[in-house]
């Protein structure tokens, strides 16, 4: 990008080559400048070339150093803007990148009159995707909606001379491949294919060549994935070896109390933090805003619309802290963020840089740190000895010049000098620490402090007795509109029952009762719902499981039908 900033040699090139020397199109180039790009980074000056040639390219690069305008610059390129039919394809794996694709190529492909740039995505109405279908030159999406579209001939494919694999490591996953291989069976046997990530291994790779013709590599990241420009440390958090429900819910509770002290002592913009719980991230987006840091969180478990709305929160610096799952671990920009932390350690070092990589983006500079326990030293130096991370314990006192940048813009300005009054005043308000709360919250519900079903970890015992209490007077089944208006129902049993008020009882149905199990995570169900929302099963076939499994755990449910009975199904007592 411009110049006048000093960024790390992650994105710094020692020929003295611009942009304009790799770019034929003048006005491709005049988006490019107007939206702060001067000098190519490394992966930019080596992959534009040969991708312009029309070659394979199988091309891995750090995150953040500027992959996306590769293959914008060369989809721009290929474009035929008299033809109003899809000529290139991109896919990514998630929703929230592929939108992020579309504004990038939209920014610097704004001087090219007639460009039409669209996303189709899963969680929106088909029928908008039909209307963008009329005219489109790019399309950007997920398997799963991209699939349907070329499949049912909605999307017509014969021009497309460009496929795109964006974090191609993970379009790679075996819950990928199929949908890939049926994508790509539909689009032209002669095309161009590019893929990128930022991670590689052999297996990978050998995947790709299903896709690919004769590639060209280009390898930059093999022994350094870690930017250079982001500082990494731990903190050992002491917390007992979480054997049932009461000590994770203690565990955590320690975690979020020492984040909200560490937030009150590094200078930051905007944060991600990420945990391995959704419901967790909600209770801690609940807890940081309370105490001033507006917050919020974002999980596959929210519509599409929340999260859209989320991300462009964030974006546009209303809230300073993202709570989140690995949803964004990957590919996601924004461009305030220089604090990300890792509450819980990931399932593995991939995921890990990923996730650190949402700081320090094009070749800026950040902080992460990982709160980490005893059992995961071992993660700790396998991060050292195999991708050579330098990662150290976090100091008391760590200086803000390190990760502290200019912010460009008077609304970015304002916006940053918001959220600080809102915290002061908050902190004004909360004399007294606040405690730790957890909430049954709905993963689907967006809502923060909605208060409906507060868990502390104070008063479990006397909640489970009341529940305890209240089934040896109530029948297993409870009529819903006996439930809407039995106020004792809800004073003593709300904090395991509420998700099931809701207006689309049956459907949503399907998903509470493994959402009961998946909050304890005690469930031998869970992963059947998983599988319904990974696979696309149908209804029926969700609800045949389910239906069996509240079956065998209530000898006297003898529903057939909870859609028919009108009847909903009370969970049994935790197991412990």
């Amino acid at each position: 990008m411009s110049s006048n900033i000093i960024r790390t040699k992650d994105v710094q090139i020692d020929e003295e080559v611009n942009f304009e020397s790799l770019i034929t199109n003048k006005n491709i180039f005049r988006g490019l400048t107007e939206a702060g790009y001067d000098r190519p980074s490394p992966i930019q000056l080596k992959a534009i070339p040969p991708g312009k040639l029309g070659l394979d390219i199988i091309a891995q690069a750090k995150s953040g150093t500027g992959k996306t305008i590769v293959f914008g610059i060369i989809s721009l390129e290929v474009l035929d803007l008299s033809n109003p039919n899809p000529q290139v394809l991109i896919l990514a794996p998630t929703r929230e990148i592929a939108v992020q694709i579309r504004d990038v190529i939209c920014n610097i492909g704004q001087f090219l009159n007639g460009l039409t740039c669209n996303v189709f995505i899963g969680g929106l109405p088909i029928e908008e995707d039909l209307a963008r279908l009329k005219k489109c030159h790019i399309a950007i999406g997920s398997p799963g909606r991209i699939g349907i579209l070329l499949s049912s001939k909605r999307m017509i494919a014969k021009d497309i001379r460009l496929l795109v694999l964006d974090e191609a490591d993970k379009l790679m996953d075996k819950n990928f491949v199929p949908q890939l291989k049926k994508i790509n069976n539909t689009l032209p046997k002669v095309k161009q294919v590019l893929s990128f990530s930022a991670t590689y291994d052999k297996i990978l790779v050998k995947t790709l060549y299903k896709f690919v013709n004769n590639p060209h590599y280009i390898m930059l990241s093999e022994d350094t994935p870690s930017l250079e420009g982001v500082l990494q440390y731990y903190k050992l958090i002491q917390i007992p070896k979480a054997n049932n429900a009461v000590e994770k819910f203690k565990s955590y509770e320690e975690k979020f109390k020492q984040l909200a002290e560490l937030l009150g002592r590094v200078p930051f913009y905007q944060c991600i933090v990420f945990l391995n719980h959704c419901g967790r991230a909600i209770d801690l987006a609940n807890y940081l805003t309370n105490q001033g840091w507006m917050s919020l969180n974002i999980s596959g478990g929210l519509d599409q619309k929340s999260r859209l709305e989320t991300m462009s929160k964030a974006r546009n610096f209303e809230i300073r802290i993202l709570v989140c799952s690995d949803l964004i671990a990957r590919g996601i920009d924004i461009d305030r963020v220089n604090l990300v932390i890792n509450l819980d350690m990931p399932k593995d070092a991939e995921t890990y840089l990923h996730r650190v990589g949402r700081t320090g983006r094009y070749g800026t500079h950040g902080l992460a740190i990982s709160f980490l326990d005893n059992n995961e030293f071992e993660f700790l130096e396998n991060l050292r000895k195999v991708y050579n991370v330098t990662i150290t314990t976090l100091p008391d006192e760590i200086s803000y010049k390190h990760h502290q940048r200019p912010l460009t813009t008077e609304e970015d300005k304002k916006a940053y000098e918001k959220l600080l009054d809102e915290r002061e005043n908050i902190k004004t308000k909360n004399l007294e620490p606040l405690p730790v709360v957890f909430s049954n919250n709905n993963n689907n519900n967006n809502t923060l402090n909605n208060g409906l079903s507060n868990f502390s970890i104070n008063n479990y015992k006397l909640k489970k007795n009341k529940k305890k209490e209240f089934i040896e007077n109530k029948h297993q089944h409870v009529h819903v509109n006996d439930i809407k208006q039995d106020e004792s129902y809800w004073n003593e049993s709300y904090y395991y029952n509420n998700w099931y008020y809701n207006q689309n009882l049956y459907y949503h149905h399907l998903f509470s009762y493994s959402q009961y199990y998946q909050y304890y995570q005690y469930s031998p169900y869970h992963q059947v719902c998983s599988n319904y929302l990974d696979n696309n099963k149908n209804i029926e076939y969700c609800n045949n499981i389910c239906n069996k499994n509240i079956t065998k755990d209530n000898n006297n449910n003898n529903s057939s039908s909870i859609e028919d009975s009108g009847e909903i199904f009370i969970p049994p007592d935790l197991p412990f």
